[in-house]
């Protein structure tokens, strides 16, 4: 199944893609499309990102930096960061994937499901992406959700509530819901159990994520 293929069978034949993927394993040509979906979306948000962090320094009473006087190359900075924390949070979700379906089932190699998570992955990584990036075009603001924060216009970017309710993005859950397709192939599960693992792992990513987040925050505010 070429990629083309696969990306379509993602969104409308997910459980019959996701068991294709889970035998037949190739996941370097997802990480590329996903990486490719960040590094336009964040080029793309810039403008809005610089503007709303300059209004940031100036209400924190900051002297805020001349954007004009910066060398260009510096704007890379952002996408190249963007691009190896992706690239980590993949390897790490799938290593956590990995680590629970173990309490599961004997079976299931990392590649493979590395290879299922990137491709379930799309649906945020693309449709998500695209989506935002309408919300960010619409409202002329970086700061945009796709969860259940998007129902408080008025909760603070900068709250930890927001930050809770981050893990609880619609395209998020959509993509560990259908992830359950390809960990039931790679770990021999029925769908109960796979969607467990899933579900599980989700849980997991979203503690540590939340909890970093609202570790950074506290710190911001010393």
């Amino acid at each position: 199944m070429n990629l083309p293929a696969r990306i379509q069978g993602v969104f409308f034949e997910p459980r019959a893609t996701l068991q294709s993927v889970a035998q037949k394993p190739v996941w370097l040509d997802a990480l590329v499309v996903t990486l490719i979906a960040l590094t336009l979306h964040t080029i793309l948000i810039m403008p809005y990102a610089s503007r709303e962090a300059l209004a940031h320094f100036q209400s924190e009473g900051q002297a805020a930096p001349d954007l004009s006087q910066m060398p260009k190359w510096l704007l890379v900075i952002p996408v190249v960061l963007g691009l190896i924390s992706l690239t980590a949070l993949v390897l790490v979700a799938s290593g956590v994937l990995f680590l629970v379906g173990r309490l599961f089932s004997p079976r299931g190699d990392f590649h493979k499901i590395l290879s299922v998570y990137l491709h379930a992955r799309l649906v945020d990584s693309l449709l998500g992406t695209a989506v935002r990036l309408g919300v960010v075009f619409m409202k002329k603001t970086a700061l945009v959700a796709t969860g259940p924060a998007m129902f408080f216009p008025g909760l603070a970017p900068r709250s930890f509530l927001y930050l809770a309710l981050g893990p609880f993005d619609f395209f998020h859950l959509w993509t560990f819901g259908i992830l359950s397709y390809g960990l039931a192939a790679v770990l021999g599960l029925e769908m109960k159990k796979a969607l467990l693992v899933s579900f599980l792992s989700w849980l997991l990513l979203a503690a540590v994520s939340v909890g970093l987040g609202g570790l950074g925050l506290a710190l911001a505010r010393r």
